[in-house]
Order: C-alpha cells, then sequence, then structure tokens
C-alpha cells in the first residue's frame, strides 16, 4: 500500500532545478584535471525547497550528508573528504585539504544553526561555529563503523550510532539502549530523536524499526518486501511520526508523518538516495541523491571506508543482494562480489581485482531466463539465484548447489545431484531441518526426495552441496523476513 501510495504520488515531488548561489563552498575543489565530477542533486517535498547543490562541480571526493539550518530554509552538504558546501547556509569552516583517519559520514547542525558537527566513520568529531566538542569515539576500536551524528538536547551534546546499532553518548545526549550485541538481519542506516531528547529510533537497511527510551513505535517496514533498502529516517515534528526513505527514492510515513511526496521513478539510472533529512518543523523534508559511484580501488576482506561503500552502492544498484551499505568489506560483501563474478564470467576470487575492477564500469543488471510471473530462477552453470518479476532480476544471490559428488550423510548416501526442471516450494521449516541431505538453516523445500534452497554458514564459489542450493544464513534470514520465498513460487532450475 505505502509502496503503491509512493508511486501515485512520486509526481507531486517538488523538485526544482534552477539552483540559487552557493554560499561559502568548503575547500573541497580542485582544477579540473585533478578532480573528478559528482552529479549529487537534492530533491525537495512539502515545506522544504531545493536552494541548490553541488552537480557539476570539480569535486576532490562525493558528496555523502547533508544538514539543515535552524530555520529550514538552507542546509549543508558535506563530501567525504570534509569539505563543506552551503546553500542559503553560512559556511563555518571546514575539513577539506586536512588528511583525515577514515572519511567523513555525518553532519549535524545546532538548533541555532551557527555551527556543525562533522563525524568520520572512525567515530572522531569535528565542532565548527558555535557546535562545541563534547568527545568523540576517535582511537577508540569499534565492532562497526561509524553512519552519523545527530544532535542532542539543546546542542549540548550528541549521539554517534554505528552500523551494527551501537549507539555512542556525549554531553546532553542520554544514552537510552541499543541494538549493539543483538544479532540484526540488516545493519542500522538511520537514526533519529524525540523532541525532547528522552528517546531515540533507529532503523535497519530492511525497513526494521527499533525504540528506546520514549521513543513509541509507529510502525515499520521490517519483514515486507522492499524494492530497494531504507537508507535512513526523519521524525516528524511533532514526534509522533517518522518518515523511512529508501535508496530507490520511496518514502514511507508512520504515525502522525504525513506523506508529502517522493522521489521514486525520479531518480535516474546510476543514483541512489543516500539520505534523508526532515525540517526543523516537521512539515517536509530533503532527499539527497548522489552517484553510484564506480568502484576505483582494488579492495578485499577486512577492507572499510569510502571504498567499499562505493563497492556495496554498486552491487545493491545492480541488484546484487546485501542486506544493507556498512562501509565493511565482510562475508557477506564477499558474497555478493562472488555473484558478481560469477555473473562476469571472471575468476571468482572473492576480492575486486584489476578485471573486476574494470567489468564494474561497464556492468548491467543481471538478465533472467523467465519473461513473465515471479520466479526463483537457480542457475547451475554460473552459481547464482536471482529472484525475478516479470523478466526483472530483483536481487541476485550467490549459492553452492550440488557438487554432482557421492555423499555419505548418517544413513542416507547418494550423488550430490540437484535436479535441473521447473518445480514449486511445497514445504518449508522455520528453523534447523535435519533432512536426507544434512542439517539444514530453514529450508524451502522445492522437491520431496529434500531438495531445498537454505541457509548454510559456508557458501563457496563452487558446486560443494549434497544437492540443495545454500545461501548464506544471513541471506536465508531475509528471504523469511521478507516473505519473498512463498510456498507455491515457481522454481526453475537450469544449466
Amino acid at each position: 500500500m505505502l509502496r503503491r501510495q509512493a508511486r501515485a504520488r512520486a509526481a507531486l515531488c517538488t523538485l526544482l532545478v534552477a539552483a540559487t548561489t552557493c554560499v561559502g563552498l568548503g575547500i573541497s575543489t580542485t582544477p579540473a584535471a585533478a578532480a573528478a565530477t559528482h552529479d549529487d542533486t537534492v530533491y525537495a517535498f512539502g515545506a522544504a525547497r531545493f536552494r541548490g547543490s553541488t552537480q557539476g562541480m570539480a569535486l576532490n571526493r562525493p558528496i555523502v550528508a547533508m544538514a539543515s539550518t535552524a530555520s529550514g530554509k538552507g542546509y549543508w552538504l558535506v563530501a567525504d573528504d570534509g569539505g563543506v558546501f552551503g546553500f542559503h547556509a553560512k559556511f563555518y569552516g571546514s575539513l577539506g585539504g586536512r588528511p583525515l583517519n577514515a572519511p567523513i559520514v555525518g553532519m549535524a547542525a545546532t538548533s541555532t544553526g551557527h555551527g556543525y558537527w562533522l563525524v568520520a566513520a572512525d567515530g572522531g568529531v569535528f565542532a565548527f561555529g558555535d557546535a562545541r566538542f563534547h568527545g568523540s569515539m576517535g582511537g577508540i576500536p569499534l565492532t562497526a563503523p561509524v553512519k552519523s551524528i545527530i544532535r542532542g538536547p539543546g546542542s549540548k551534546g550528541y549521539w554517534l550510532y554505528a552500523a551494527d546499532g551501537g549507539v555512542f553518548s556525549f554531553g546532553s545526549a542520554r544514552f537510552h539502549g541499543s541494538t549493539g550485541g543483538i544479532r540484526l538481519n540488516a545493519p542500522v542506516v538511520g537514526m533519529a530523536s524525540t523532541r525532547g531528547g528522552r528517546g531515540y529510533w533507529l532503523v535497519a537497511s530492511d525497513g526494521g524499526v527499533f525504540t528506546f527510551g520514549a521513543a513509541s513505535f509507529k510502525g515499520s517496514m521490517g519483514g515486507r518486501p522492499l524494492y530497494a533498502p531504507v537508507v535512513g529516517m526523519a521524525r516528524e515534528g511533532s514526534g509522533n511520526g517518522y518518515w523511512l526513505a529508501g535508496s530507490d527514492g520511496g518514502v514511507f510515513s508512520f504515525g502522525s508523518a504525513k506523506f508529502k511526496g517522493s522521489a521514486y521513478g525520479l531518480v535516474p539510472l546510476g543514483r541512489h538516495i543516500a539520505e534523508l533529512v526532515g525540517m526543523p518543523h516537521g512539515n517536509g523534508y530533503r532527499m539527497l541523491a548522489v552517484d553510484d559511484v564506480p568502484v576505483v580501488e582494488q579492495v578485499g576482506p577486512g577492507a572499510s571506508g569510502s571504498a567499499v561503500s562505493n563497492l556495496q552502492n554498486r552491487l545493491v544498484s545492480l541488484g546484487y543482494w546485501l542486506p544493507g551499505v556498512n562501509g565493511v568489506y565482510d562475508d557477506l560483501t564477499q558474497q555478493a562480489v562472488y555473484a558478481f563474478q560469477k555473473w562476469q564470467g571472471l575468476p571468482r576470487t572473492g576480492t575486486v581485482d584489476a578485471p573486476t575492477q574494470a567489468a564494474f564500469m561497464s556492468a548491467q543488471r543481471p538478465r533472467p531466463r523467465s519473461t513473465s510471473g515471479y520466479v526463483v530462477e537457480i542457475d547451475k552453470t554460473r552459481q547464482v539465484m536471482m529472484i525475478t518479476n516479470n523478466g526483472t532480476a530483483t536481487w541476485t544471490f550467490n549459492i553452492s548447489s550440488g557438487s554432482d559428488h557421492p555423499y555419505v550423510e548418517g544413513s542416507n548416501s547418494g550423488s550430490a545431484h540437484t535436479p535441473e526442471g521447473v518445480f514449486t516450494l511445497i514445504r518449508q521449516v522455520d528453523g534447523p531441518d535435519h533432512g536426507p541431505l544434512g542439517t539444514l538453516w530453514r529450508p524451502k523445500y522445492f522437491t520431496w526426495q529434500g531438495h531445498a534452497i537454505h541457509g548454510y554458514t559456508s557458501v563457496p564459489p563452487y558446486p560443494a552441496s549434497h544437492g540443495c542450493v545454500r545461501v548464506s544464513n544471513t541471506a536465508m534470514n531475509w528471504l523469511w523476513a521478507s516473505n519473498t520465498l512463498p510456498l507455491g513460487t515457481t522454481v526453475w532450475v537450469y544449466i
């Protein structure tokens, strides 16, 4: 319903295309020969107005975040090197040209609008104007990168939040709880505080909302199918509702938050929504759209930072499944890279090596064989699984199917073969199931002989199962939570 509402009202988007004069540019521009052009765009809805962007400018680094002035009449944009750009907003300083230990990932303005904070992925905080430094996580080991910063009560403090839902409180910002240490289906991507700062919400990229302190739950998209991951949230002015935004520009309204329009259908190919920022009085919001930055660095497991975020954004834009963008080259990122390499016919290294890097520059979304209907396709040759809808691959997963070698599992033995043909999901078990082909996590069976799509702790980039179709446990949890594989779904297995 909400998705249809977002589509129906997309035409109501208040998109102004004539930029105003940019005030107070940060030291983030260089001569064109040494810089790149990054096409960010700001979409404005409700009482929010478009005031300009850095679209077409030569920048050292791409824009990553924005913050609103106190009146809501202007805003700042910040690049991941700390360069700040003001639009109907006074410039108070930047980090452009200064060496950083980690890229800038977020920005928050004081309640007066006369200053702002920047935060880096390692938790380092930088204060400008009347914003005061109250502490940081810089130099302290983190289990997940910091995602952004939220202003605390009276602008006398702030919260930082990380991709695992860890919350760090400084000054007047009080700790009310977190999801740090809790196993999540998807990384945390957004946060909003109540009006008085006595509570806050966190949102994950699957649309799940978590409440703490005085923040009350108004609804979420958790467990509901999404066309694109959620990228952020904003509180409605009264504090009795909030908006969520997807990377495709879709907007979801809950509680007293009224739908003001969306950018769904307006965000061009090669660009995605990176942030949602509410107006100070809650009567509108702005969305920051940025380029799907081509993968320009060779990275691999253990890496972190903007290069990995660029890679993850590129993978998601091409339909390779990830629960979200966290800037960490983890096991799930490697699974998505495996799937990309398989589709492209590249060596399955699991790292962004030179051939993989080159392939990203011209890659397109995988094309399924089916042309109509809702079909799960298992391509045994490429070793990928595609969720398809009327001829479009919405998501592509790395899989491991049957090895075609003899196997022994308890009292059962046979050839580890995944049968080809057209099947239907006929049975499922919500938990571990001890079947004839082994112990399977949350299996979705498509034959009565025990062949299933299921989660597993090891999903190598080659056929290794006893005949089932393995995906990662995290991917299987998402497939259940989103009801992407309901019973009765057609499964087409081919070579």
